[in-house]
């Protein structure tokens, strides 16, 4: 796995235990830069919501995509390919139905415009 430049680091020193539970980022991968912007969902852990429903929201800025698709399990998986919906805005809904609570592996690829037939892992979740 590349890793990414850094150009700050932190060391946070937490001695409190957090009032509210703490939600972690997806994992990023190398690609996921350059005016990239994740609008849904934000937390790395996907839990299915109070409301018992199966659709996920997926919303995401992915600048040059030329196709954004998001792969619930391993990579020959099932395939849920997002929408353009606005200028490198990319939108859709996974069902989740089958998959809540089976600590899953989801991720988000896209293809861009030098070579559309080649998909790179953008983020990565778990369930």
């Amino acid at each position: 796995m590349e890793s990414l430049p850094g150009i700050y680091n932190f060391l946070i020193d937490c001695t409190e235990i957090a009032a509210e539970s703490v939600h972690r980022f997806p994992v990023q991968f190398a690609p996921w830069k350059d005016g990239c912007y994740l609008h849904a969902p934000l937390d790395g852990k996907l839990t299915q919501p109070a409301s018992k429903e199966n659709l996920l929201v997926v919303k995401m800025m992915v600048p040059r995509a030329v196709s954004v698709g998001v792969v619930i399990g391993s990579v020959a998986s099932e395939w849920v390919m997002l929408k353009k919906c606005e200028a490198d805005t990319w939108q859709g809904e996974v069902d989740m139905a089958k998959i809540w609570g089976t600590n899953t592996r989801v991720a988000v690829y896209a293809a861009y415009e030098g070579s559309p037939d080649t998909y790179s892992t953008l983020l990565e979740y778990t369930t």
